[in-house]
């Protein structure tokens, strides 16, 4: 197993800070965070996608209690399987949640959207919808945003790729018992 990527950010909150927790997922409650939840060192602890978010007690300081919180998230990272391990379901279900936080905002700030279409044997297929269906940057947006957000977590993602448009037909027929109006008639 490799060494797990941890990286403190800090928040405009001086009592939280973001680690930055790379592809591996920690369950919602580590056993060794809510330790330190119980002896009154955090208050309260996030997991999310990439990342887990710690908030100090009262009359706590990063300087002194920063140590015991990032080993304990070491520890809750090193006894967590490789992400490789994840079926297609499970790694959707958190593709989907890192689409939510970090491609969504930069999709809707130009009228379009990118949803996960399907996750298949390391291949990723996304749709864009709405501006982005069919726009020239829609192949850079996948390269540079989707790809590098999902691929930095996942790295068994090989591929991102659009799925194909759908096509609509739309059936025109004619009513049977409409006649034009003839001059004359009533």
């Amino acid at each position: 197993m490799s060494i797990p990527p941890l990286h403190p950010e800090s928040t405009g909150d001086p009592r939280e800070l973001r680690w930055a927790t790379g592809a591996r997922q920690l369950p919602d409650r580590p056993p060794q965070l809510t330790a330190l939840i119980d002896e009154g060192v955090l208050e309260r602890i996030r997991i999310g996608p990439g990342e887990a978010r710690t908030w100090l007690a009262d009359d706590r300081s990063w300087a002194v209690d920063g140590p015991r919180v990032r080993s304990a998230l070491f520890d809750a990272l090193s006894s967590l399987d490789d992400s490789a391990d994840l079926g297609d379901d499970e790694l959707r279900l958190r593709i989907e949640e890192i689409l939510r936080r970090d491609v969504a905002p930069v999709a809707d700030s130009h009228g379009g959207a990118v949803a996960v279409h399907s996750v298949h044997d390391g291949v990723l297929t996304v749709t864009l919808a709405g501006a982005c269906h069919g726009c020239s940057a829609g192949e850079r947006t996948m390269s540079d945003l989707v790809a590098r957000a999902v691929q930095a977590r996942y790295p068994q993602i090989r591929e991102v790729r659009a799925a194909k448009p759908r096509r609509t037909w739309l059936t025109l027929s004619r009513r049977r018992d409409w006649h034009p109006r003839q001059p004359g008639s009533g």
